[in-house]
């Protein structure tokens, strides 16, 4: 095979994962970093291009991206006073997360 026919390849082998790409802060975090909180304080959602984490202190985190999440957000979810009640905006929160959640958890 020529190089530009295995460059070709890859190239068509690439573009249906990045077609996938999720921009979690964009598409779940109205384009914030923090949701909930500020960064400084807990609980919040931290959202960013390529991950969406609950953290619910400094070394407490729930990561949610990717595929096969729906569990964690269904009990996250189904215990949100006692997982993320601390927020000072806890229904912002629970709007993103649902909003994953409805994509499929994608």
């Amino acid at each position: 095979m020529s190089t530009r026919t295995i460059l070709a390849i890859a190239v068509i082998a690439i573009l249906p994962v990045t077609a996938l790409a999720v921009d979690y802060k964009k598409t779940y975090c109205g384009k914030q970093d923090y949701v909930g909180n500020t960064g400084a304080k807990y609980a919040h959602l931290h959202c960013g291009k390529s991950f969406f984490t609950l953290s619910r202190g400094k070394k407490d985190h729930i990561n949610f991206n990717g595929r096969g999440n729906c569990n964690k957000v269904d009990e996250v979810l189904a215990d949100k006073d006692n997982q993320y009640g601390t927020a000072a905006d806890m229904q912002a929160i629970t709007t993103a997360l649902e909003a994953y959640k409805a994509q499929g958890c994608l």
